[in-house]
């Protein structure tokens, strides 16, 4: 089981990860080393994102670029043929459903609207907040925001934890959780441990489809105290289609303090 523990930003949570049977190449190129580098190693880049809600610079032409690649790969046969993930059709949203409040349905953000900011509040106060990619579906609660991607091959979801104010519970909570959503899960073997968050990632199987995915899944502190749970999923297949992607919603990222600033 992987326990990857960083000290500081939020961003250091949300390190992604392809398939397992990439091993250490998938670590060093895959989404979790686009996470890694990119937000860990890239502070600037994630501060500006942060303080602006929005992707901006180098990530913004790389997403650029991918979405333009998997627009052209979704158009093959190869593509059309392939009954993968569908989380539009079967939402992860489930791992979480400890915590979840009443739901409600977002409108999605629109390129007339790109400060579509979704943040999350307690009495009256923002927690966290993430920006989507404008086509992403959206799904808000009390105390959480969900996103799909267009397609149906991508998930996020952030979560406040008013049940416990302990990392290694509130961790528990999440690992029980991935059971919901998916059967032989696989944690990975690598483990770093530091201070401010607590995160697992690996592989599983999606119950309704069978369709392998990976995972990363993982508990921070906001500020003063307050926990959020956050995670991401997608198609092990079709999962190196949205490592930017993941590196500019990670770069959005704010904590509770980001938003006095």
């Amino acid at each position: 089981m992987t326990r990857l523990m960083f000290l500081g930003t939020t961003v250091a949570l949300l390190s992604f990860l392809s398939s397992d049977a990439f091993g250490q190449g998938a670590i060093r190129g895959g989404f979790r080393g686009a996470a890694v580098g990119g937000l860990v190693g890239g502070k600037s880049g994630a501060s500006t994102g942060a303080k602006v809600g929005v992707v901006t610079g180098a990530t913004r032409s790389a997403i650029d670029r991918e979405s333009q690649a998997r627009t052209q790969y979704q158009s093959t046969a190869e593509y059309q043929n392939y009954q993968g993930a569908n989380f539009n059709q079967s939402s992860p949203n489930v791992i979480m459903s400890e915590e979840v409040g009443t739901t409600t349905q977002a409108e999605p953000a629109t390129p007339a609207k790109p400060a579509g900011e979704s943040v999350i509040s307690k009495d009256g106060k923002p927690i966290v907040g993430a920006t989507f990619p404008a086509d992403w579906k959206q799904q808000t609660g009390d105390n959480y925001v969900s996103a799909v991607s267009a397609d149906g091959h991508c998930w996020s979801m952030f979560v406040t934890i008013n049940s416990t104010s302990n990392k290694e519970a509130a961790l528990k909570k999440v690992e029980d959780g991935l059971q919901n959503y998916m059967n032989n899960i696989k944690f990975d073997k690598e483990s770093k441990t530091e201070k401010d968050a607590a995160v697992v990632t690996g592989t599983g199987e999606g119950k309704k489809a069978g369709t392998q995915l990976v995972f990363v899944a993982g508990v921070f502190d906001a500020g003063n105290g307050q926990l959020v749970a956050a995670g991401f999923a997608a198609d092990a297949k079709l999962a190196d289609q949205y490592k930017e992607t993941v590196r500019g919603i990670c770069e959005t990222i704010k904590h509770t303090g980001d938003f006095q600033q």
